[in-house]
């Protein structure tokens, strides 16, 4: 469909008018009418997700993404050496390895000496990166239940299942790096 075509008077409905009225004609040719929308609207919708409230963590808390992202992956398994959360994130090593050193330097994470295997030097949270999770993690869980609140329970669980589904194909068309 043309973009002149999605106009208010052609709208099916009050959400496409909505959707018109806040982020222009284009934003719905984009996201229904090219070959490429199935994977433009994942995009869409995860860069309308991070890209405010990573904002706001830059502003209010000087967390940048990679830092919350390292934050947030040692606050569920302790002991991981960079290259764990590369994998676990798709992350680039440099952005993680900076953020690192950034998050030593605040005292937001510590490293150890692993026994076992000298060179390898694992994270951990410490008290004041848990503190700072805490006062982060909520930022978070509001914007996902206001993201989700379109979806009923089912539709919910049937989203998840789905995402799921292509997450788990995922070692069949991502390059191993």
């Amino acid at each position: 469909m043309a973009l002149t075509q999605w106009r208010r008077d052609e709208m099916v409905t009050d959400e496409q008018l909505l959707m018109v009225e806040r982020f222009g004609p284009l934003s719905l040719l984009m996201l229904h009418e090219t070959p490429l929308s199935p994977a433009w609207n994942l995009n869409f919708l995860a860069n309308f997700f991070t890209g405010p409230i990573y904002r706001e963590l830059a502003e209010r808390f000087d967390l940048s993404r990679p830092e919350f992202v390292i934050l947030y992956t040692l606050k569920h398994a302790k002991g991981l050496v960079a290259r764990d959360i590369c994998l676990a994130t798709g992350l680039p090593k440099n952005s993680i390895s900076r953020s690192v050193s950034e998050l030593l330097s605040r005292g937001l994470i510590a490293r150890d000496v692993d026994a076992d295997d000298k060179r390898a030097k694992p994270l951990m949270l410490t008290d004041g990166g848990a503190e700072m999770l805490d006062r982060v993690e909520p930022l978070f869980l509001s914007r996902q239940a206001a993201m989700r609140n379109a979806l009923t329970l089912a539709e919910k669980t049937e989203f998840d299942r789905l995402l799921d589904k292509m997450i788990c194909a995922m070692p069949n068309w991502v390059e191993a790096e």
